[in-house]
């Protein structure tokens, strides 16, 4: 999965303008984004007649990712998406609770 930061779209863009965007971005075909999930939303209104919306994305590609990575090898906005299941800490280690 690949996470994309820093997609601008205009303030009053519609609902489906994100994944041509992402398309875009990307450079691949709109059947290879097999879906996308936004992680974050957030905007710019430093200029007030020009407020954007700016979205981080995952996306899941139906082709091979490292591929789509190494052309944005030197780019900071395209990378994998983090790891962000949870695991649970089973055990304390032993001698944790002495001493206190």
């Amino acid at each position: 999965m690949l996470r994309i930061t820093e997609l601008r779209l205009p303030l009053d863009h519609a609902e489906d303008a994100l994944r041509p965007a992402i398309v875009a971005r990307l450079g691949i075909l709109d059947a290879d984004l097999a879906s996308f999930t936004v992680f974050r939303r957030s905007y710019d209104a430093r200029k007030k007649t020009a407020i954007v919306l700016i979205y981080t994305v995952d996306c899941l590609l139906a082709v091979d990712e490292s591929a789509v990575l190494a052309r944005f090898a030197g780019d900071p906005h395209v990378r994998l998406s983090p790891d962000t299941n949870y695991r649970f800490a089973g055990q304390a280690a032993d001698g944790f609770f002495e001493g206190a």
